[in-house]
């Protein structure tokens, strides 16, 4: 196969495993605790670092694995046409910053290098910041990124509402819109009649007179720097279709065939 399509391929593995891991256990939830002492209650975010910093990861890779593959795909097209063996080793797929800088930089030399073909189907994918395809700058950007620092995603918490939350915890204040996103601690505190010593001991609690219980609430996962309103799953696997598109953009624009 294909080197570009084996780096998708193995960006699609990489999501496979986000998938599993995500069904097993999820990096964000929404907790109630309770104070049995003081009667004090609160609802609060919480991140699971450890199942967060693995998704966080296997991000990385799946973003990495992407942006190899669109070089892979430009190499393939462009290497033979390169004049010199320092020029074959800077080739790779361009990020511009504005549509008058690919046309500018990029473009003019490649009809009379690959084909005029190949120049249309570059320029057809917009990769400039400014007006253009912001997914395709997200995957090289991204990528860049994950070179310095985790992209640990976020939990979404905005569609919860006091409705959801009192079907579960009945004395939960009402009106509450949503409960922010983020990792905020303590969103939400109220009171309730507190238990007494002898309603504490036989009801087993703790020293620390705290119970903390996760709620059944929805608590999406995303990637906040692509797109906070949409599941990360959803997201890299659109990032993913993008690359393979792209991929198969540039082999046509070049001639080449990619069954």
């Amino acid at each position: 196969m294909d080197s570009a399509y084996l780096k998708v391929k193995r960006a699609e593995k990489h999501l496979t495993e986000l998938s599993q891991i995500f069904k097993r256990s999820n990096p964000f939830g929404y907790y109630l605790e309770t104070n049995c002492k003081t009667g004090e209650r609160a609802t609060f975010a919480k991140r699971d670092a450890e199942v967060a910093n693995e998704a966080a990861i296997i991000i990385g890779d799946v973003l990495h694995n992407l942006r190899s593959a669109i070089d892979h795909a430009y190499w393939n097209c462009t290497e033979k046409h390169a004049k010199s063996d320092g020029e074959r080793r800077n080739i790779q797929f361009p990020i511009t910053s504005t549509e008058t800088a690919l046309r500018d930089s990029v473009l003019p030399g490649l009809p009379s290098r690959v084909s005029q073909d190949f120049a249309n189907a570059l320029a057809s994918l917009k990769p400039y910041r400014d007006g253009g395809n912001l997914l395709i700058c997200a995957i090289h950007d991204l990528d860049v990124m994950d070179k310095h620092k985790l992209l640990v995603p976020t939990g979404n918490f905005t569609k919860i509402n006091s409705a959801m939350i009192q079907r579960l915890v009945p004395d939960f204040p009402s009106g509450l819109i949503d409960c922010g996103a983020g990792n905020c601690y303590r969103d939400v505190v109220w009171r309730v009649q507190p238990m007494t010593w002898t309603q504490r001991r036989k009801a087993k609690i703790p020293p620390s007179n705290i119970i903390e219980q996760e709620l059944d609430v929805p608590v999406e996962i995303v990637i906040s720097d692509i797109d906070p309103t949409k599941p990360a799953i959803q997201t890299l696997q659109e990032l993913i279709d993008l690359t393979k598109c792209a991929i198969q953009t540039l082999y046509l624009g070049a001639g080449i065939n990619f069954d």
